[in-house]
């Protein structure tokens, strides 16, 4: 008996429309962010700077890493397999990778910026 009074009441009728119905399709009533969504744009705002440097570092560190595979690939083709041109191709490969991922990281920096 109570339970189901209070589920009634929670739930809207089925003539009402509860996320807003046409008049928030229509432009009417303007959709509000939630408490949650204006809560994480101002901890953002205050991250702003740690996320800034977290994308140099991974930057960096990706960086190197592909630099790694590049030595790394000159010593097992050479040493161990005898074959430099396959060495050689994976070293362009590389460093290709290398500029193309640097590339992308800067493309949104206006000349001056960089």
């Amino acid at each position: 008996g109570g339970s189901r009074a209070s589920a009634a009441a929670l739930l809207p009728e089925e003539s009402e429309h509860p996320l807003g119905g046409e008049d928030l399709l229509r432009g009417l009533t303007g959709a509000r962010p939630e408490r949650h969504v204006q809560l994480f744009r101002q901890l953002q705002a205050k991250w702003q700077c740690y996320d800034a440097y977290c994308r140099v570092c991974m930057g960096l560190g990706v960086n190197q890493i592909l630099q790694g595979l590049s030595y790394y690939c000159i010593c097992h083709t050479l040493v161990e397999n005898r074959s430099p041109t396959t060495g050689y191709a994976l070293v362009v490969m590389l460093q290709c990778t290398t500029v193309a991922l640097a590339v992308l990281d800067l493309a949104g920096l206006k000349r001056r910026e960089i």
